[in-house]
């Protein structure tokens, strides 16, 4: 039999502040080979897929024992621009990543830096980007994509490395139904000259790739399971019907927002209100305006025509103490240098006299009292997501707007953001929820917003829009099993 691809002995790694994250890791990955990376949030995935490109410990401060070997290559000494050739990662952010200004050079950019022949390059990016249809953004600037649309770039631009191994950090979060059948059926149609690691909770999507499953839990390898998926837990169908309040407090009139380097409007003609205590879903393809029509609601950006209003009053910009918004990216909004004063930055700054007391009830509500000290941006993207919506709900605003609230989060996560979401619109909040699960849209949602180039395609319950099976089919949209 021939040697493995990847050997990873006796592995453990801790950063420069905190315990062990990775413990005693052994690992063989063959030519080939797709492995599914699995566990709960925190448990070391990310910080073993750093590993396999030399990032870590290279680029970061900790203590490593053990080796890596990729290609017959240490990972520990080999330069990183050297693994780049042999390792291409897409990143749990696709903004850690994407730093080029037009799409066509952020593809090419590495291919580029390989010094190939200009043709090849050419020849390879065209054959990326067609390969995740996205070639209508070549031209786009980098700057105006969805998150979804990032993410396939940042994909396309590990695809035109051709690397031997493509290790892929929670590919899925940002994309919509339709790309996420398109992201596996393109990575199936790669064959096995390339070995490919994804990390995921995503499972149920990325089954029909795997080959191989390996379970983290707390650092260690707690199974690999061959060919048996781990056990997922089931989304029930929505069982009971929340109606909001009756007052409407914010309102979208024929609101239409172009940005000023595309040629045509993300958002067109919007008009719809909410009530007070709704709790509302916006779903949609990836680059159908979901996100803009939030920053538009939240006054980050100001229509090119038609106004919103919150509370009877003209959005003119951004309120804290009315309205919180939680990012597609937890980065764009952690700014402190500990998870406390993130937490209290709000509720301090908007002058709340007991804001110690519901800064310490926020961390204790996402299970951080035992991050309270650390740097928020050395977390897990998990527990970065966690500081988020505990900084955000700490100042208690009215309405509450969650952009993508579970990507990258395991699934007692998800129940327990689910159950708080759904607690605080109990006490009267509104919550709005950008989201591409639908099973957690059907089971929460009182209305659901579908989004379509730019325009509303459907507004109604989840009953309603399970009878539009021709929309459905088109986004490939599944819902979820009924509770039976």
């Amino acid at each position: 039999m021939s040697s493995p691809l990847v050997q990873i002995s006796n592995l453990s790694w801790r950063y420069s502040v905190g315990d062990w994250v990775l413990k005693d890791i052994n690992l063989e990955i063959r030519q080939g080979e797709r492995i599914g990376l699995v566990g709960l949030s925190g448990s070391g995935k990310s910080t073993l897929a750093l590993t396999l490109n030399g990032i870590i410990p290279q680029s970061y401060a900790g203590v490593m024992k053990g080796r890596v070997v990729v290609d017959d290559h240490d990972t520990a000494i080999t330069p990183v621009p050297l693994l780049a050739q042999k390792v291409a990662m897409v990143f749990q952010s696709p903004d850690d990543q994407v730093s080029q200004i037009l799409v066509c050079h952020e593809v090419a950019s590495g291919p580029a830096n390989l010094r190939l022949p200009v043709d090849t390059i050419r020849q390879r990016v065209d054959q990326a980007m067609e390969q995740l249809g996205i070639s209508k953004l070549a031209h786009r600037e980098t700057s105006t994509l969805s998150g979804g649309e990032k993410q396939k770039v940042a994909l396309a631009s590990a695809l035109a490395m051709k690397p031997k191994l493509l290790v892929l950090d929670e590919p899925t979060t940002d994309l919509d139904p339709k790309s996420k059948y398109e992201l596996i059926r393109s990575l199936s149609s790669l064959g096995r000259s390339v070995a490919v690691v994804v990390v995921s909770h995503d499972l149920e999507t990325i089954t029909p790739l795997v080959d191989r499953w390996v379970v983290l839990e707390n650092g260690s390898i707690a199974n690999d399971t061959g060919h048996l998926r781990p056990a997922l837990p089931q989304k029930p169908y929505r069982s009971v019907s929340n109606n909001g309040g009756s007052d409407r407090i914010l309102k979208l009139s024929g609101v239409t927002y172009s940005y000023p380097s595309v040629d045509y409007p993300t958002v067109s003609d919007i008009s719809m209100s909410i009530n007070g205590g709704e709790f509302v879903a916006i779903v949609g393809e990836n680059g159908s305006g979901k996100t803009t029509l939030c920053k538009l609601m939240l006054g980050l950006l100001k229509p090119s025509s038609g106004h919103v209003s919150m509370f009877e009053e003209a959005v003119a910009s951004v309120q804290p103490e009315r309205v919180g918004y939680i990012y597609q990216n937890p980065d764009a909004m952690l700014s402190q240098m500990s998870v406390s004063e993130e937490v209290g930055f709000t509720p301090k700054t908007l002058r709340h006299p007991n804001w110690r007391r519901e800064a310490n009830l926020a961390i204790e509500r996402f299970g951080l009292e035992s991050l309270r000290d650390r740097f928020p941006l050395s977390l897990s993207k998990g527990q970065r997501q966690r500081v988020a919506y505990s900084a955000v709900t700490a100042a208690q605003p009215p309405i509450l707007i969650f952009d993508e609230p579970t990507t990258g989060i395991d699934h007692p996560s998800v129940e327990k953001i689910m159950h708080y979401m759904d607690e605080l619109r109990q006490n009267g909040k509104t919550i709005i929820f950008v989201t591409h699960d639908m099973g957690l849209a059907f089971r929460w949602a009182d209305r659901i917003v579908v989004m379509k180039n730019g325009k509303i395609a459907f507004a109604g319950t989840p009953e309603e829009l399970e009878t539009q099976q021709d929309m459905l089919e088109e986004w490939y949209i599944r819902l979820p099993q009924k509770r039976r």
